[in-house]
């Protein structure tokens, strides 16, 4: 069986990498696996450095930006590169939404999933993540819908078609698939996050030597952009006494690290990303695959959020953190001074998911012989 996978495999993002990597690693098991090397103009604008619209010769200082923004992220961008080929096997050639249609007779199943590949308002979206292009045998693994309804797309009415022609339909979170159980009538299933499904050893076996020598703090955040969280893990640094190291050169190009005190990590990429988070002494995360990951590596970790009431967490990380049991490390400006910061984490047996992960497998099994 050939298997293809449609995701975010060109989003310079350490859980996009991480979760379609997951996905392949279990995919594996029944068939021949390919990550389709989809990309979109939206992607470019997002991830690439030096932008189409940069090099002129009428705006010297956007083209010496540019050139100073690649010199910043070099390793970065390397880093990418590299992980989509020794770890997706991306191919060189890359497939616009219109180029798809070529392949459309390549694999036998195509797997939609995982990540916010069904976000409507997600800025690098794309109705090709539906796979409308082909009539093969469609399943969804996994897709998050990022708290929207699929509704609120312009183009609702197309994707609501596209969706019923699913063969197996799967969700990551409770809020989705209500949303579509409402919308098809049809029973859909909720599934884990592929990272949370494989072995964590798959993962210990991608570590390599501590790349930070002696203690540190590890900070982790979708986007470095609120400063009463920058300056809560910046006060943590000077009561510990301990640096704090980040990844991410991309989001740091408009800041100022040094007014945090951070250190950007000379490595960068999913690789750097799992080594500094198993490593670390402690860990400040401010994303979804942070928090998976400082839980699947048992550290003493903070969940960071900028909302006081809990109420108004974000809904992908609101069932992530009642599934792993870790309300009370949720850390905000508001509950700061009433954390106690030598508390550990209880990691027992989590019988909540150990269920989910074999509900997972056995959708996977199910959708797949």
């Amino acid at each position: 069986m050939k298997i293809g996978i449609i995701t975010l495999s060109a989003s310079n993002n350490c859980g996009s990498m991480l979760q379609c990597y997951a996905l392949k690693k279990i995919l594996e098991e029944y068939g021949e696996v390919e990550v389709i090397n989809f990309t979109s103009e939206e992607s470019h604008r997002m991830y690439d450095p030096i932008k189409k619209n940069d090099i002129c010769i009428k705006h010297p200082r956007n083209t010496i930006k540019s050139i100073f923004r690649y010199k910043f992220m070099f390793n970065e961008i390397v880093a990418y590169k590299r992980f989509r080929k020794h770890f997706l096997n991306l191919g060189n050639e890359e497939y616009y939404a219109e180029d798809l249609s070529k392949i459309k007779d390549k694999y036998d199943v195509i797997v939609s999933g995982s990540d916010q590949v069904w976000n409507v308002k997600m800025a690098d979206f794309s109705p090709a993540f539906f796979s409308y292009w082909t009539t093969q045998k469609k399943i969804a693994y996994a897709p998050s819908l990022g708290g929207h309804d699929i509704r609120e797309s312009s183009e609702s009415n197309s994707i609501i078609k596209w969706l019923e022609d699913y063969d197996y339909l799967s969700v990551r979170e409770e809020k989705g698939k209500k949303c579509l159980e409402d919308i098809l009538s049809r029973k859909v299933e909720k599934v884990l996050d592929p990272t949370l499904v494989i072995n964590v050893e798959n993962w210990k076996k991608l570590l390599g030597e501590p790349i930070v020598k002696g203690r540190y703090i590890f900070f982790y955040s979708w986007a470095y952009c609120y400063d009463s969280l920058l300056e809560i893990v910046s006060k943590r640094s000077r009561e510990e006494n301990s640096p704090v190291y980040v990844i991410d050169a991309r989001k740091w190009t408009n800041k100022k690290l040094k007014k945090w005190n951070y250190k950007l990590c000379r490595k960068e990429g999913p690789l750097a990303f799992l080594n500094l988070m198993y490593y670390a002494d402690k860990c400040y995360v401010e994303s979804f695959h942070g928090v998976i990951f400082a839980y699947l590596f048992k550290k003493n970790f903070w969940l960071l959020d900028k909302n006081q009431n809990y109420e108004n967490l974000d809904v992908r990380l609101k069932e992530l953190v009642e599934l792993l049991n870790i309300k009370e490390r949720i850390l905000t400006e508001f509950n700061y001074e009433m954390k106690d910061y030598n508390s550990n984490i209880n990691y027992g047996i989590n019988e909540a998911l150990e269920e989910q992960r074999t509900i997972s497998k056995n959708y996977i099994g199910k959708a797949l012989l």
